[in-house]
């Protein structure tokens, strides 16, 4: 059975990550939350995903090293940014910008060292951003995802293109942007999801979207 496991990442083990997993048919096989990168490994070898799915930055800009301010490395693009993510900016789809500045920078380790451990186990990653996925999929506009309304109108529309995620009880808004990573990564390995960006970086897959 191929499957497809979604990771929405924190930024340490002290706050859990959402994940979720997706069978056949988009089916939701499991769903929940685990802290440490050694039990996201562990999902991944009991799973063997065809991708996993993480929602953070999986690489630097080119020409950094590192997100330090005191390091002397400097971005390759004048403007400091990933290709992925002004690609994602300029279809008017807001984004957390991977820069010195970044206020996502111990994330950013964290994935990009996860990935690292993931791909040295054969298994491919790709960079996903929920939000963007949410938008091309349902439009906007989007109620607030941590609202009791945005948490019944995702649930209610990721419902409509998935099977038993009806059956399941209360989820929180990581572990349903999980389901959404997951969902990203079957789309693509359907043909129905592009990668944006430079790979050197970490391009970010986006659900396509019929003209």
């Amino acid at each position: 059975m191929k499957t497809y496991l979604g990771i929405d990442l924190t930024s340490s083990a002290a706050r859990p990550s959402g994940y979720a997993v997706l069978g056949e048919g988009a089916r939701l096989v499991e769903v929940g939350s685990v802290a440490s990168d050694a039990q996201i490994l562990r999902l991944a070898a009991r799973w063997q995903p065809q991708f996993v799915a993480i929602d953070a930055p999986i690489g630097l800009p080119r020409g950094l090293c590192c997100l330090e301010k005191s390091c002397a490395c400097l971005p390759a693009a004048a403007d400091g940014k990933r290709v992925c993510e002004r690609e994602v900016s300029r279809r008017g789809i807001g984004i957390f910008f991977t820069t010195k500045r970044s206020i996502i920078k111990r994330m950013a380790y964290r994935a990009i060292e996860l990935r690292r451990r993931l791909e040295n186990e054969g298994v491919r990653v790709l960079e996903v951003f929920p939000y963007a996925s949410k938008v091309l999929l349902f439009g906007r506009p989007l109620p607030k995802k941590t609202t009791a309304d945005g948490l019944a109108y995702l649930r209610h529309r990721l419902e409509g293109l998935m099977d038993d995620l009806s059956t399941r009880g209360p989820l929180t808004h990581d572990e349903l942007d999980a389901v959404v990573a997951a969902y990203t990564a079957y789309l693509k390995d359907r043909g129905r999801a592009e990668e944006v960006g430079d790979p050197v970086e970490g391009a970010i897959c986006l659900p396509r979207v019929s003209a």
